[in-house]
């Protein structure tokens, strides 16, 4: 016996996919792209013009306001990039309890390295005004 479904393609199709909200998923993946991509180009260009000077002359680069503000913003879209993007991912090949789990792990780990990130930029700007001071 054959079932047959009833509903209309749009009841279909409702619903359907791993992520509830996939079209805030999508577009927030498209927009730190987008930010990504000029913050990304300003960051190889500094290290490239940061290389081979001595700890003291990177110090005070990344302890001016811009640069540090640069990088924070940096290190917090690739956070936030690389955890929308293994969502996708945990969504589309983990099932049952472990998908929420290794969400929760993704989070978690995403949190936990912009933080890093963010507390060393301050104790870069810290230090560097130790200096001056």
């Amino acid at each position: 016996m054959r079932i047959v479904d009833m509903r209309t393609p749009l009841a279909r199709v409702k619903g359907a996919g791993g992520l509830p909200d996939g079209v805030e998923h999508w577009e927030a993946e498209r927009v730190s792209a987008v930010m990504l991509a000029p913050l990304s180009l300003w960051a190889a260009f500094s290290m490239l013009r940061l290389a081979g000077r001595d700890r003291e002359a990177i110090v005070a680069w990344a302890g001016r306001p811009l640069n540090a503000a640069l990088l924070a913003a940096l290190i917090g879209l690739v956070t936030r990039h690389m955890q929308l993007g293994l969502d996708v991912v945990t969504t589309d090949y983990v099932r049952g309890w472990k998908r929420s789990a290794v969400k929760l792990a993704i989070r978690f780990a995403s949190l936990v390295l912009a933080a890093y990130g963010g507390a060393s930029i301050v104790r870069l700007l810290v230090e560097r005004s130790g200096k001056n001071g």
